[in-house]
């Protein structure tokens, strides 16, 4: 997939120490989120794979990259190049992932997530997909993971688009409806820990892994997201 829209770092905070870029895995577009740390390098959840050289020039004049961060099993095909573009990062990952990681990835060493930032692995998952809750000028913003997207016709070609009805996704902002397939054992349990994380520290934006910045009303909006998913669950039991 090939759109102006894509490969562009875009401020979330207007003092710019956070920036966020979509880009095209295929048949689809997924995000990508860097935060500036107190030493002045560059944190980078879910390194954009194929990246143009500009991307990587952009912050490695503002103080270059020391972090890279797969945030699950999943997204991970921009490690060897952002790598490769800087030889001291350091790659993290959840040790839930690191198996898949190993064989997608041959040769990163991922170190614990939980080395590097305030970050949140819900309760009830078979296979992590961790999100971040980082402080910023504006407010809480929050990396959301796999679950949370806020898509548009522009962000998939039409086959993907039918197959994400069938896999519990879609359009606009919503948490899957069906998170089973891969992340989740016990969707009570995980929503529960979302909903208590979000009463704790709502977010002013949220940055899903797929779609837009959800930029206004962000907590209520993912409650309700939330919601739906939990009306669906008592629908299926027949409640």
């Amino acid at each position: 997939m090939k759109a102006a829209h894509l490969y562009k770092w875009i401020p979330v905070a207007t003092e710019g120490e956070l920036l966020w870029l979509k880009y095209s895995f295929g048949p689809g577009t997924a995000n990508s989120l860097a935060l500036k740390l107190r030493d002045g390098t560059w944190l980078v959840i879910s390194p954009p794979s194929e990246s143009p050289n500009d991307i990587y020039d952009e912050l490695d004049r503002q103080g270059g990259v020391s972090a890279l961060v797969a945030p699950n099993a999943y997204h991970n095909r921009g490690q060897p190049a952002w790598r490769l573009r800087f030889p001291n990062a350091v790659s993290y990952a959840p040790v839930g992932a690191r198996s898949r990681l190993s064989t997608k990835t041959p040769g990163i060493e991922y170190r614990p997530l939980d080395e590097l930032a305030r970050i949140l692995v819900p309760e009830g998952m078979k296979s992590p997909d961790v999100m971040f809750q980082i402080p910023a000028t504006l407010g809480a913003v929050w990396w959301m993971g796999d679950q949370f997207s806020n898509s548009s016709v522009s962000d998939q070609i039409w086959p993907l688009r039918l197959l994400a009805r069938f896999v519990g996704s879609g359009l606009g902002y919503r948490c899957n409806s069906k998170p089973e397939l891969v992340y989740v054992q016990d969707r009570v349990a995980w929503l529960g820990s979302i909903r208590a994380a979000l009463e704790k520290l709502p977010p002013t934006v949220v940055i899903p892994a797929h779609g837009d910045p959800v930029t206004e009303d962000a907590a209520a909006r993912t409650l309700l997201a939330i919601k739906a998913v939990d009306t669906v669950s008592l629908n299926r039991m027949g409640v």
